[in-house]
């Protein structure tokens, strides 16, 4: 992007997609650069280079927050990825060790082309985490979850009001490939600050497998008031749970779930319980109860070496 007010602007005003005469539309206070110029991209590539020799940078997150609206040609756009790519591939090659994070797909601004260069995105501003089932679980149709970067935000969520319990926000957050946390320790409660180790020690015991494991979305959103997803391990060995309900249910019968993904003719520990038969896992199934609106639980299975 760059400011119609800015010296580069003044210097190379054709540097940014226009379409001819037409009024060009500024959003942010900024217009787009033609990424599809070489001009342009050598430019954005000399001026990332000296910003990241000039510190000892480990990670960039890039982001797009604008759209692209005139453009000169119906081939524009195309050209336009193009040269992008050309920039990502130039700056990812030239500074291998920094982590680079793609941001901004909320609108859709990322594709799967990015991910050679970019191995996390930021799914979504919107962090609330009943919303972010669906997102996850959508964006997981298409990209790995291990690029999915997701975060416990603060409550009330800052876009949509609504209040869940930490431990609800931190395990729809263990679903992606980077957990973190966007908390301000001197506006959480005294039992939340106490959760808080407990929730990164299990964040860091599900993360393998959510990073390298098979997901099965096993009860979707917007199907049933209790969705889950189930990660298995590569080798099958073990595999983790994660089962939410979001409205009450009172007076009703157990939600049940049903495994995916195992070896029915196994035999695998739940939670150090068992052992239980692949076979029964995925057919009966596991039964929990849940005492309000917007609980969870995270649920580790093994799988039973053969004596």
């Amino acid at each position: 992007m760059v400011n119609p007010e800015s010296s580069l602007y003044h210097a190379h005003p054709d540097w940014v997609l226009h379409a001819g005469s037409y009024p060009r539309t500024e959003q942010r206070n900024q217009l787009v650069l033609n990424l599809a110029l070489p001009e342009v991209q050598e430019f954005i590539i000399d001026a990332i280079t000296k910003i990241l020799n000039s510190a000892k940078i480990s990670y960039v997150k890039w982001d797009h927050n604008r759209a692209i609206n005139e453009t000169p040609s119906p081939a524009a756009n195309h050209a336009y990825m193009l040269g992008m790519y050309r920039v990502f591939d130039t700056l990812t090659s030239r500074f291998p060790n920094i982590l680079w994070e793609e941001c901004a797909s909320g609108g859709g601004r990322f594709d799967p082309g990015i991910l050679q260069y970019f191995p996390q995105v930021w799914t979504s501003d919107d962090t609330d985490a009943v919303e972010r089932i669906f997102i996850q679980m959508g964006t997981s149709l298409v990209y790995p979850a291990s690029a999915m970067g997701a975060h416990v935000s603060a409550v009330p969520n800052h876009q949509t009001g609504r209040t869940v319990p930490l431990t609800f926000r931190a395990h729809v957050a263990m679903m992606g490939g980077s957990f973190g946390l966007e908390l301000d320790p001197l506006k959480m409660r005294p039992e939340e600050k106490a959760a808080v180790p407990e929730l990164i020690a299990l964040a860091e015991k599900v993360n393998p497998i959510v990073l390298k494991g098979d997901m099965w979305r096993l009860s979707l959103p917007e199907e049933s008031n209790w969705p889950a997803v189930l990660f298995v391990s590569e080798e099958g060995a073990k595999a983790v749970l994660f089962f939410f309900q979001i409205s009450p249910n009172v007076n009703h019968t157990m939600p049940r779930v049903r495994l995916q993904g195992l070896d029915p003719g196994a035999m695998y520990r739940v939670d150090e319980q068992g052992p239980y038969s692949g076979d029964m896992l995925m057919n009966p199934g596991l039964q929990y109860s849940f005492s309000s609106d917007y609980a969870s639980k995270v649920v580790f299975l093994e799988r039973l070496k053969v004596m």
